[in-house]
């Protein structure tokens, strides 16, 4: 297929529909609930954190189907490589002497440098990216005041 790769009808609503982006909407396409998938039992403690992390954040747009698990879990392990080789990057430093006296770079420069495109494309498919997120329009709940918490308790 060439081309620009097609959005998902949801956020092609979101950024104005037809009269913003010259596009037609995909009527046929499957339309799954928004509900957020439960996190899978492989992911490490980090990657687990991450998931916790971003689901309060993405919750309330209503963007994360359970058919999005995969690619949202995908993003969330490679979030915790990412992690991992940064501190040893950090740990290690930038450079390291080889037995021979030669400087090299870290061994970790390349598995941190991968896993950030890795991330980087899986945070542009869920709509996460600056870029991506500005052609996004979504009514987010305003925050509640203290009056409104408090009348919430009262009547509830």
């Amino acid at each position: 297929m060439r081309g620009r790769k097609p959005l998902p009808s949801k956020i092609h609503l979101l950024q104005g529909g037809k009269e913003k982006t010259h596009r037609k909407p995909n009527d046929k396409e499957p339309n799954p609930p928004a509900m957020i998938p439960k996190c899978p039992a492989h992911l490490d403690k980090e990657a687990r954190a991450e998931w916790k992390r971003m689901v309060k954040e993405l919750e309330p747009l209503g963007l994360l189907t359970n058919l999005d698990k995969t690619v949202f879990a995908i993003y969330c392990e490679t979030f915790s490589t990412w992690a991992q080789a940064s501190r040893k990057i950090q740990e290690m430093g930038m450079v390291r002497v080889t037995k021979n006296g030669f400087t090299e770079q870290n061994p970790y420069f390349p598995i941190a440098n991968k896993a950030k495109e890795q991330m980087m494309k899986a945070l542009i498919e869920l709509g996460m990216t600056p870029s991506s997120r500005s052609r996004i329009k979504v009514d987010a709940p305003k925050p509640k005041s203290k009056v409104d918490e408090f009348r919430a308790r009262k009547n509830g």
